[in-house]
């Protein structure tokens, strides 16, 4: 008898890995089509209520000048006012706000509490602050000027000019002056008031004082550990503490303060018009004469204004022009002579107002805007005067709206 061996049959086997590379294949296929028609791009999501996983967000659609794009726009970008999220059935939910940080390319949605919401997105290019006020030079001149310095710095000058910006708000999509305060711009400066390489940031003063109070409660003028100082970067930068309710609101407004170096330099020869003028003070801040041991620059949010900041702000008037005020010292303008450099200086308030500059000579004395006009160096660091926080914003803050005057402050979007 004759044995046969028959070989086994591997047509079962190979049915079966077909079947598993068809599912295989399927799937990716699947799974790109929808990748395709449901996600353009993820983002991270800011300041928003959630009770879900960012998978949930499904960014439908982004449009850029109103052409359909696939990846977030680079640079200096915000979203518009088409700008939607829908929820149930896909109905559009006008109670939703989006928000938008060009610098991340973070996404805010809030609130955003249900599963499934779908968000379409419009960029516009966003105008920085300090180009549209660059840009607005031109047509401004009695109301803005360079300050000719090395830096050439350009600044608001005159008595009330058109530099009022809405600052602090609740809700920077609905500012008004019950959800924001008036702050004031001082202009636009280069790298060396600053420290930011390469930029220019715009400077922004508190138009009303937070009310009078010490510069140090030790009485020093050492800006670095300075009662003040710990206070407007803490408490009032916070809203905590004893400035609850009335600091710095939110963090879309901290988002907008740039970190940034101040110049603490100062002086002990500030009295005649080889000493004095605008143009000395504003080398003095930015130079490296202090009291023995102390700092000459500090990294920082919230300061206060220079006494060139208020040199500089004047336009002078019929009977002193600017270029008379700015070759008059500055502890002089009280002189009847020159009252038109600071009655058309938008910085004057007839009170006392600190400044940020020490002089150099004593342990405790730091230099004041006094009611009358002038600049002097009597205030004590445990004296009690007026305060206006002044701050740089960040370069990506631009300006959507206003035209900067008091009934109609400019509008800052981040």
């Amino acid at each position: 008898m004759t044995f046969e061996t028959l070989k086994r049959s591997h047509l079962k086997r190979n049915i079966i890995i077909a079947l598993i590379a068809i599912g295989i294949i399927s799937a990716i296929v699947l799974n790109f089509t929808r990748a395709k028609y449901r996600t353009t791009q993820s983002m991270p999501l800011l300041n928003g209520t959630i009770n879900y996983t960012l998978a949930d967000l499904n960014i439908v659609a982004m449009y850029l000048d109103g052409s359909e794009i696939d990846t977030l726009p680079d640079g200096n970008y915000a979203l518009t006012s088409e700008s939607y999220c829908t929820t149930e059935d896909d109905v559009k939910d006008e109670s939703i706000t989006l928000s938008y940080d060009s610098a991340t390319k973070g996404l805010s949605v809030s609130p955003m509490t249900k599963k499934g919401t779908k968000c379409y997105l419009y960029f516009e290019e966003k105008s920085g602050a300090s180009d549209i006020i660059e840009d607005a030079y031109e047509e401004n001149q009695g109301m803005l000027a360079y300050d000719g310095t090395v830096d050439n710095n350009l600044r608001y000058i005159g008595a009330n000019p058109n530099n009022y910006v809405y600052f602090n708000c609740d809700d920077y999509n609905n500012p008004s002056s019950s959800t924001c305060e008036l702050w004031r711009i001082i202009g636009v400066f280069n790298e060396n008031s600053h420290g930011i390489s390469g930029e220019k940031l715009v400077k922004l003063i508190r138009s009303n004082s937070l009310g009078d109070i010490v510069w140090d409660s030790d009485g020093t003028n050492n800006w670095s550990t300075a009662s003040l100082q710990t206070t407007l970067n803490g408490d009032y930068l916070n809203d905590s503490g004893s400035y609850a309710a009335t600091g710095i609101k939110n963090n879309t407004t901290r988002n907008m303060i740039a970190n940034v170096t101040w110049k603490l330099g100062g002086t002990a020869s500030y009295t005649s018009a080889s000493n004095g003028l605008a143009s000395h003070w504003y080398g003095y801040e930015r130079g490296t004469t202090v009291y023995s041991g102390r700092p000459t620059t500090w990294q920082g949010k919230i300061a206060l204004m220079y006494p060139s900041d208020y040199g500089y702000a004047t336009s002078g008037g019929s009977t002193t022009n600017r270029e008379a005020c700015l070759a008059k010292e500055l502890y002089n303008w009280e002189s009847s002579s020159y009252s038109d450099c600071k009655n058309n200086d938008w910085i004057f308030n007839n009170d006392y107002q600190w400044t940020l500059t020490p002089y150099s000579r004593d342990i405790g004395n730091i230099f004041l805007v006094y009611p009358s006009g002038y600049v002097n160096s009597d205030g004590r660091g445990d004296d009690s005067n007026g305060v206006r926080p002044s701050v740089y914003l960040t370069s990506n803050v631009g300006i959507s709206g206003g035209d900067g005057t008091m009934n109609n402050p400019y509008i800052l979007k981040a």
